[in-house]
């Protein structure tokens, strides 16, 4: 049987590859491709993008929320001092915590485009598509099995360049996408979910904040009556320590979320793609030039 193959490989592969165009034509192949390695990628990571992408979106609101409150706090305290007429520093405090959420926000926002764009990639290249390069590729190196020159060879370059086209499209990114999550998901477990739980806790006491400035804006009539400017000021110096516990929260988790959303979301896919990339082009592309 071995003596078989070795001895009629060329129309073996001749055969193989006229069947793989009659079944492009008829919509046989698209259907093989779509229940196969189609649907497996699609079954295996689809959760996972739309699971994230949901957590991405929630976490973006959040700081979308904390960016809010700690205009509403900067800009309180202002209108605080001018009435008290004394130097307070809340307004200061808060701004390095703007920066933070700022900073986290725009990875926030980066991450949620990302996956986005990874849930409608399914939607994007269909089975169909994928079907349809096969069928190009075949028809492209079915020349040169039968003529070997110049324009057959260059088919079937142009064979194997859409062939790696294919395997980017269909295997590289869900497969990159599919490995990221599997490793990526136990430092979002065990690190960025306790982290996003703190930053929820933040924008609650920063909330907490705002109303209690807010209130104490709107009783300014009355700090011209002994003790309450004595006890305005304790209650801002009480803000700003709150400010600060949150400032300090917030330093020791933004690095966390941060670092674990680019590394789940980019970094991470992009390596592997790349080198299942360059693993392919090693093991599949000499093989096909032969």
């Amino acid at each position: 049987m071995k003596e078989f193959f070795i001895k009629n490989k060329n129309n073996i592969i001749k055969i193989s590859i006229i069947t793989g165009i009659v079944l492009c034509i008829f919509g046989i192949m698209n259907r093989i491709f779509e229940l196969t390695v189609f649907n497996l990628f699609r079954n295996l990571t689809l959760p996972y993008i739309k699971a994230s992408y949901e957590e991405s979106k929630k976490l973006f609101v959040t700081l979308s929320l904390l960016k809010g409150v700690a205009d509403v706090i900067e800009g309180s305290t202002v209108n605080v001092s001018m009435i008290l007429g004394m130097d307070i520093q809340v307004g200061d405090v808060i701004q390095p915590i703007y920066d933070i959420i700022n900073a986290i926000w725009k990875v926030a926002l980066a991450s949620v485009v990302v996956l986005k764009l990874e849930t409608i990639y399914f939607e994007i290249f269909k089975a169909k598509i994928g079907s349809f390069l096969i069928f190009l590729s075949l028809v492209a190196i079915l020349p040169y099995m039968f003529f070997n020159n110049r324009i057959t060879e260059i088919l079937k370059q142009i064979s194997k360049y859409i062939i790696l086209i294919f395997l980017f499209i269909y295997v590289m990114l869900p497969g990159g996408i599919l490995l990221s999550s599997a490793i990526s998901s136990y430092f979002e477990l065990e690190y960025k979910k306790p982290a996003i739980m703190k930053l929820d806790n933040s924008l609650d006491r920063l909330n907490r904040v705002k109303d209690d400035l807010f209130r104490l804006e709107q009783s300014k009539s009355i700090f011209n009556i002994p003790g309450q400017i004595e006890s305005a000021k304790n209650k801002i110096d009480n803000f700003g320590k709150e400010i600060n516990n949150v400032s300090q929260d917030m330093i020791e988790n933004t690095p966390v979320i941060i670092g674990i959303m680019l590394l789940s979301y980019i970094i991470l896919p992009l390596i592997i793609i790349f080198l299942l990339y360059n693993l392919i082009k090693i093991i599949f592309f000499p093989r096909i030039s032969k």
